[in-house]
């Protein structure tokens, strides 16, 4: 099957790389004679309103040959994502993925390739769209609701990506391919301004409180924060989501917890709480950040249900 590419370009992902790379995506895309359009994103969520756009233009049928292709970070497919559910569609419009980001964390969760040539053959190549686990969530306080690829996070790594997005290092970082180093050196300073908070987490009839929490993050795959594996046993293919609960560590403790992230051996520290289920409840009753892949929330309470759901994505990792 013949497919047009609808692209949504965001000229900004990577601190511009997207922007100085495209050139040559379009030389291959020509050359492969792959047909496109493109559309650039502009302002903050403006590829939210351009994949909805696109979607309310297509015909709810089964032969579609049209597939909706992000090119940048982790964000932009978030908000392509969110732009194509906005509107309930018996079927659905596969979307496919260049990673051009910072993080480029759903990439490494669904084993596509990191460099954007070889990500690219496995669009262009791909014949049919496969389902794949995307996390749900409603917020119940501010009334929104949508759907993430990577997590959901509340607590430090919020307040990490909130200041890194600030930093004027992580366009350095970025253009060095180095941009995981800005969550790091924004880890430090967060640490020391980031106060326990309590948090309700319901799963099931099961209802635990913690008052001290300090990360919380609900993944759809291992991976956050530019490549840290959170949860390690996640998958996109279980229809599970993985609650990660860590409660605040002394800086020493917190040095500890960071090393046996590096060996995956830090779910089984006391300090953390680990959850697998396809429906989790968090309450918040104070002020904190929040991220939704990458995305900041801003500060707020928190009120959210998350659950799993299935979206049809268009890209070959065996090639």
């Amino acid at each position: 099957m013949s497919v047009q590419f609808y692209i949504i370009l965001n000229e900004h992902a990577g601190s511009g790389h997207a922007k100085e790379v495209w050139p040559a995506i379009k030389q291959q895309l020509d050359a492969a004679a792959v047909p496109y359009e493109v559309a650039v994103s502009e302002y903050p969520n403006h590829a939210i309103l351009l994949s909805e756009q696109f979607a309310k233009q297509l015909p709810d049928t089964p032969h579609q040959d049209r597939v909706v292709l992000a090119v940048g970070g982790d964000g932009t497919l978030h908000q392509a994502i969110n732009g194509l559910t906005r509107l309930p569609r018996h079927y659905r419009i596969p979307v496919a993925y260049i990673p051009i980001g910072s993080g480029n964390d759903f990439a490494r969760g669904v084993g596509m390739a990191m460099d954007w040539q070889t990500a690219l053959k496995q669009v262009i190549q791909c014949t049919h769209a496969t389902d794949i686990d995307i996390g749900s969530y409603d917020e119940t306080i501010k009334q929104e609701r949508g759907v993430f690829t990577n997590n959901l996070g509340i607590g430090f790594d919020a307040a990490i990506i909130s200041q890194a997005n600030q930093s004027k290092a992580k366009v350095w970082l970025n253009k060095h391919h180095l941009g995981s180093l800005s969550y790091l050196a924004s880890a430090l300073s967060v640490y020391y301004n980031q106060t326990g908070f309590t948090l309700t987490v319901h799963v099931g009839n099961q209802r635990d409180i913690y008052p001290n929490a300090f990360l919380v993050t609900t993944t759809n795959h291992p991976y956050f924060g530019g490549g840290v594996g959170i949860a390690p046993g996640a998958t996109v293919h279980d229809h599970q989501l993985h609650l990660v609960v860590i409660e605040k560590p002394n800086f020493f403790k917190l040095i500890w917890l960071a090393l046996r992230l590096v060996f995956k051996r830090h779910l089984t520290s006391k300090a953390v709480h680990y959850y697998q289920a396809s429906n989790i409840h968090l309450t918040v009753p104070s002020i904190e950040y929040g991220q939704l892949d990458g995305e900041e929330m801003g500060g707020r309470f928190f009120d959210v249900y998350v659950g799993v759901t299935q979206y049809p994505f268009w890209f070959d990792t065996t090639i």
